[in-house]
């Protein structure tokens, strides 16, 4: 899975954690879509999938934005993200 990172995401509304494989080549954007999409239907439907969410380090506070590519950001193999 060379085009896939492992990632550990703390969803803070939904008071849970989650090991997830992001693809490396997509921007920013197109990940939190595709985990709000995700959330909501492990949630079933408790998600609020409309809100506006950020990605952030929770260890330096930086907050990923939406046109950034995941491969030409810090985050590798087992980072900590959070959700909020």
């Amino acid at each position: 899975m060379k085009n896939k990172i492992l990632i550990k995401l703390m969803v803070p509304s939904l008071m849970e954690e989650y090991e997830v494989f992001v693809p490396v080549n997509e921007r920013i954007k197109k990940i939190k879509e595709l985990l709000i999409n995700a959330l909501f239907d492990l949630s079933d439907g408790t998600f609020e999938k409309l809100r506006k969410y950020t990605l952030i380090d929770p260890n330096t506070g930086a907050v990923y934005q939406d046109h950034m590519i995941l491969i030409d950001t810090d985050i590798r193999n087992a980072k900590k993200l959070v959700l909020n």
